[in-house]
């Protein structure tokens, strides 16, 4: 029995070994179901720490292999879990959340009347200085977000989904990346803001979607072959979409003089490519100052971290909180700074 166990042991530990690997590695052609175990890490190690308490209890020497492999992706696991509370004591200067609307409830996905204006009155009560919505859906009238300024992001139809950044300072200037060339669209906006003396450019940023549907949910309950075959085709799908995307996108950061702060839904997990590359040069909130679990999507997956408030190390952070309100498939969140 124990032998058989250990053969198990073996596989899952390959497969979080290999997931440590994922963010390196572009998700096209044939290395793209590599970024699967990416997005499976959290899961993968809790398996691992399953099996690593049941050869303690056991006094087995198979508990050595599991300990190795693990403290060798020590360096992951601060990106998903974070079991220190860090945060700082003192007054904010300003502070910033991101968050993803799912269109204000358009299709009634949560039935309940007012989630819009739940919304809406959640942010108005919140006193961020800076707000960044993804998923922003307004096809007769902007909503009523009391903020002073505001850029909205571009559509070729104005009852197309857009994202929108507001702001209590200044904006001076605003525009869109071009993906493949396209002037307008739903993946990456950025606004420069000045606050007090000091300029700084927010990206809001929404990568593709993995466009799961209720049938891909319910394989979850009702495994079948057809279910994993689309799931994997979708996610093959966006996989190579993300990777042309935040490649863009960092050219574009690149070349910008002023600090960063980068907010929104990567639709990827902190192992993968995506946030790899996204993230480089920059610190992530929620590993400096996060507590618990990295819990962003508030959907029927558990534990997936896929929303992010990114900066340049110039920047000090006193705090991060995931407001864990249930508006939305995604929790908002946000980072206050010094």
């Amino acid at each position: 029995m124990n032998l058989l166990l250990y053969v198990f042991n073996l596989l899952f530990l390959f497969a979080l070994f290999i997931s440590y690997s994922t963010p390196f590695i572009k998700p096209d052609n044939s290395l793209w179901p590599i970024a699967m175990l990416g997005l499976a890490y959290p899961y993968l190690l809790l398996i691992n720490v399953f099996f690593l308490f049941y050869w303690l209890i056991k006094l087995k020497k198979y508990v050595w292999i599991n300990v190795i492999v693990m403290f060798l992706g020590v360096g992951h696991f601060s990106n998903h879990f974070q079991l220190f509370d860090s945060t700082t004591t003192s007054e904010n200067r300003f502070s910033i959340m991101s968050f993803n609307v799912r269109l204000f409830n358009a299709y009634n996905w949560i039935e309940k009347e007012s989630i819009d204006d739940d919304i809406v009155d959640f942010i108005n009560s919140s006193n961020s200085s800076f707000v960044c919505l993804q998923e922003f859906y307004a096809p007769d009238s902007l909503p009523s977000i009391n903020y002073l300024y505001s850029h909205i992001g571009l559509q070729s139809t104005r009852k197309k989904w857009r994202m929108a950044t507001y702001s209590k300072y200044p904006i001076i200037n605003k525009g869109t990346v071009s993906i493949s060339g396209e002037i307008k669209n739903n993946v990456c906006i950025f606004s420069d803001i000045v606050l007090e003396n000091d300029t700084f450019r927010v990206y809001n940023i929404h990568l593709a979607s993995n466009w799961f549907q209720k049938e891909d949910y319910e394989f979850l309950e009702r495994p079948t072959m057809e279910g994993a075959e689309n799931i994997m085709e979708r996610l093959k799908v966006s996989f190579s979409k993300r990777a042309k995307q935040v490649n863009v996108i960092k050219k574009h950061m690149n070349a910008c003089r002023y600090p960063l702060i980068v907010c929104g839904d990567f639709n990827d997990t902190p192992n993968s490519y995506a946030y790899n590359i996204l993230s480089d040069g920059l610190n992530d909130s929620f590993s400096v100052k996060g507590s618990g679990i990295g819990w962003t999507y508030n959907g029927k997956i558990p534990m997936l971290r896929i929303d992010y408030i990114l900066f340049s190390p110039e920047l000090e952070i006193a705090n991060f909180e995931t407001h864990k309100v249930k508006l939305s498939d995604h929790f908002p969140i946000e980072s206050f700074f010094n």
